[in-house]
């Protein structure tokens, strides 16, 4: 416990604390001169820095940790942003190299395919993999009709709504990709002649 005595210089110790320029510096060195003074003075000084030292530290984890989820969610919107760009080019690809016209059942004419490019670019595409989930088999041959420049014909309406499952690796032979489709139920597919016949 202070002892009374010592009230008002504790309590001029607290406003020197508190508003250090109300006083001179002879007046400061006064109040320090006293032992007692002293300690009081150095015992709040350790106080003080014992609550700012873990304020200071916790910090420093908010930053760290701000920063990290900042890092975080830039590379989260580069990686969404690649994968749009990446889907648009290649739609935007695809869409371009589709042009193919289908036969209807009543039409024993062939229509042929309408390419957009001139006679010196005749080679495929840039390859493609695809993967066709719950896709309709005319908008699936129609796609790959367009990659390969072959025509697509249906006998029969019933096929074109069939829907698939299918991985197409545009790398793969044609006549290899008929036959795997061939082997579905409720369908007959063939090549010949450079069009793909569906009954």
């Amino acid at each position: 416990m202070i002892p009374q005595e010592n009230n008002p210089k504790l309590e001029r110790l607290l406003k020197m604390t508190e508003h250090p320029e109300l006083f001179t510096d002879d007046e400061l060195r006064e109040i320090l001169a006293d032992d007692e003074l002293r300690s009081y003075y150095e015992l709040m000084v350790d106080a003080e820095e014992a609550f700012t030292v873990p304020k200071k530290k916790v910090r420093k984890h908010y930053r760290i940790a701000a920063i990290f989820l900042g890092l975080l969610l830039i590379s989260t919107l580069s990686f969404a942003a690649y994968q749009v760009y990446s889907r648009y080019v290649a739609r935007d690809a695809r869409s371009e190299n589709s042009k193919v016209t289908i036969d209807s059942a009543n039409d024993d004419s062939l229509s042929s395919l309408t390419p957009h490019s001139s006679p010196q670019q005749e080679a495929l595409p840039e390859p493609i993999h695809k993967t066709f989930e719950n896709t309709e088999l005319e908008q699936m041959l129609t796609e790959m009709a367009a990659y390969y420049q072959v025509r697509v014909r249906f006998l029969n309406d019933e096929p074109r709504h069939l829907r698939l499952y299918y991985e197409w690796n545009s790398n793969d032979n044609l006549a290899d990709i008929v036959r795997t489709l061939d082997q579905f139920e409720h369908v007959s597919i063939t090549l010949a002649d450079e069009t793909i016949t569906v009954r």
